[in-house]
């Protein structure tokens, strides 16, 4: 107990009936209850701040089905206005492993959480800023490269050419940066809606075919199920795809090969990229989902990018209830791979259950 009274972050412990058992000093002010008033009471009963009381409820709900969540809750702090709590819950066992409980760590990351805003807002704004001349660049690359201001030989039609494609790639870093923000706000996945597996993979090769073609690479895409109903934001999942190509196409070695799958996976349908290209050592198979994260050094490393598609992959993916996994070895190649989204069934039972007293459906 004073171990616990002595920590820097916020213990709640409630039993298996969902009553606190313990809280600390530190949960105390964050919560705003007593634990003298809060214990043997259920979470719901307390009164102290709702917005926190209501997400460690929720998570508490959740323990049935998952071992650990975490959460970043936005509490309204009648002295230091809002502050940021992550809420991090876990089931606790006893030592014969039966259900013991629940254990809820409460830390205070307003500063982190602050930092982060004023960092991703200063990026957008660099990348607003970005995009007003290089409209021009890629304006007057496209006018010299079709003629209209005069005939080019061909040394000055090489060089249009690899102005406007390189103008091509910092608007896609661009496109990036600005894009950045919106996964801490959980801004993707919001435009849902239901459509033919088909429809994702058409055209989702073409931004990439040229960069292949490039480097000899056998860019290849095979498509099963393709009349099975995804149920998502079409877009956004097809950036997330189209990072894991992206990636997979700028990995691979000269000469190699990219296989781009839609199959068939238990009752549903996966996307999947495999390459035979450097691979990724076992140790950073978590951080290279890690924002700006290169396994490169950036100042010396021969592969370009901000590193920021494997990060906006995963946050698309988990919006949409999925999970990336990877598999992958120094020199022997990488794959990614995701359950898609599907649509959901409707069954005779749920019909049943939909049906009104008088029969009539709603």
């Amino acid at each position: 107990m004073t171990a616990i009274a002595s920590l820097m972050d916020g213990v709640v412990y409630t039993d298996p009936a969902g009553n606190v058992a313990l809280m600390n000093a530190v949960a105390e002010e964050l919560v705003g209850a007593r634990s003298l008033v809060a214990v043997g009471k259920p979470l719901r009963d307390l009164a102290g701040r709702p917005e926190l009381l209501q997400a460690i409820g929720a998570d508490l709900g959740r323990m049935a089905e998952e071992r650990e969540t975490t959460r970043t809750v936005e509490v309204h702090h009648q002295l230091k206005d809002l502050i940021y709590v992550r809420c991090t819950t876990s089931r606790v066992h006893d030592h014969c492993g039966r259900p013991a409980g629940a254990m809820t760590v409460l830390r205070d990351v307003t500063d982190d959480f602050k930092t982060d805003q004023l960092r991703n807002q200063f990026l957008s704004i660099v990348a607003h800023e970005l995009r007003t001349p290089l409209t021009g660049i890629k304006t007057f690359a496209t006018m010299m490269a079709k003629g209209a201001l005069g005939a080019l030989v061909e040394r000055q039609q090489r060089a249009c050419d690899s102005i406007r494609e390189q103008a091509l790639r910092l608007e896609h870093q661009i496109d990036k940066l600005i894009n950045l923000g919106s996964l801490d706000v959980a801004a993707y996945g919001q435009q849902k809606e239901a459509f033919a597996a088909k429809d994702l993979a058409n055209g989702m090769l073409a931004p990439f075919e040229q960069p292949a073609r490039d480097r000899r690479i056998a860019l290849t895409l095979a498509v099963e199920g393709g009349e099975a109903l995804l149920h998502a934001d079409r877009d956004d999942l097809r950036r997330a795809c189209q990072a894991l190509i992206e990636n997979a196409v700028k990995f691979g070695r000269d000469g190699g090969k990219v296989a781009v799958a839609i199959e068939r996976h238990g009752d549903g349908l996966r996307f999947r990229v495999d390459d035979d290209g450097i691979g990724v050592d076992p140790r950073y198979h978590r951080r290279i989902f890690e924002k700006f994260f290169q396994v490169e050094d950036p100042l010396t490393r021969h592969h370009g990018g901000a590193g920021l598609g494997l990060f906006v992959a995963k946050g698309i993916v988990e919006a949409h209830g999925s999970r990336i996994e990877v598999e992958s070895r120094l020199g022997q190649g990488a794959s990614f791979a995701f359950d898609l989204p599907m649509l959901a069934k409707r069954t005779p039972e749920a019909d049943d259950r939909a049906v009104a007293p008088d029969g009539d459906k709603p």
